[in-house]
């Protein structure tokens, strides 16, 4: 690369021995220059959370012939480290992924430590883009019990890397879509080079209780997830990868919701 290409940041929630780490570099380091900062071990279902009271250790390792820098922090704190103190010239783009399973639905990308890190991309002023990719639920249940990835998931894996590649160079060419802040895409478990994309909504979605009561210790353990989608679905990313679809989905930050006439009588004072 030249002094010219564009600088991407890249980082993940799933560390630096995520198998999908090496495979995105592979891709990504032919379209630019690429500095990679990611949490020295996982952190997935850490949103936006960010270090504050303790120092935040720097590691350098090499994975497969990538220099890979590591943070014992959270994904945000590597975007904002890797942005703002260890990119040697500011990036264009932060590219964070690919994660271990899909971040669809309201209620899991509010969760995710991949979305959580592109967020910090944004409020630092740089275009950001999170992607995540769904696995088999054999496979994913494998990687969580004993963190070792099925062979068969290869094939699987080089897609999603170059699909994923396929989406960078478009963002870094012709920038986000228009009127958004980020962008957020959640590939299914049948993925391919040729799969289906499309533009959706985020889908309404909620979760119930997430622990269990320890019998035997006053306490409570994480009991598993069960996502709940909520309302009409129709042109939101869980329906796309229902059908087998790419979902690449643009997302705003603008929070305000309406203020009608009744709440100010309700609520305002000595205007």
């Amino acid at each position: 690369m030249t002094d010219a290409s564009p600088q991407i940041l890249v980082t993940n929630d799933d560390g630096a021995d995520s198998p999908l780490l090496v495979p995105l570099l592979r891709e990504l380091t032919q379209l630019a220059r690429v500095c990679t900062v990611v949490p020295a071990a996982e952190c997935s279902w850490t949103s936006k959370i960010m270090s504050r009271f303790a120092p935040l250790a720097l590691a350098e390792i090499e994975c497969d012939g990538f220099a890979v820098q590591t943070l014992n922090g959270y994904p945000a704190d590597c975007t904002n480290i890797g942005i703002h103190n260890l990119c040697p010239v500011p990036p264009g783009l932060v590219v964070s992924g690919i994660n271990m399973g899909t971040n669809a639905g309201l209620a899991f990308a509010l969760s995710s430590g991949t979305i959580g890190a592109a967020v910090e991309g944004l409020l630092s002023g740089v275009p950001a883009a999170a992607f995540s990719l769904e696995l088999p639920r054999a496979a994913f249940a494998l990687w969580r019990r004993e963190r070792q990835l099925d062979p068969a998931l290869e094939g699987l894996i080089a897609a999603a890397a170059a699909v994923t590649g396929e989406i960078v160079a478009e963002l870094l060419q012709g920038g986000l879509p228009q009127g958004a802040d980020m962008v957020t895409v959640n590939m299914p478990a049948s993925t391919t080079r040729e799969s289906p994309r499309r533009l959706t909504g985020m889908a309404q979605s909620r979760y119930g209780a997430l622990f269990t009561r320890d019998e035997s210790e006053p306490q409570f353990v994480y009991g598993g997830c069960q996502l709940q989608p909520i309302g009409d679905q129709r042109g939101g990313d869980l329906q796309a990868l229902e059908h087998d679809e790419i979902a690449i989905t643009p997302l705003r930050y603008a929070l305000g919701a309406p203020i009608g006439a009744a709440d100010r009588r309700r609520f305002e004072r000595g205007i």
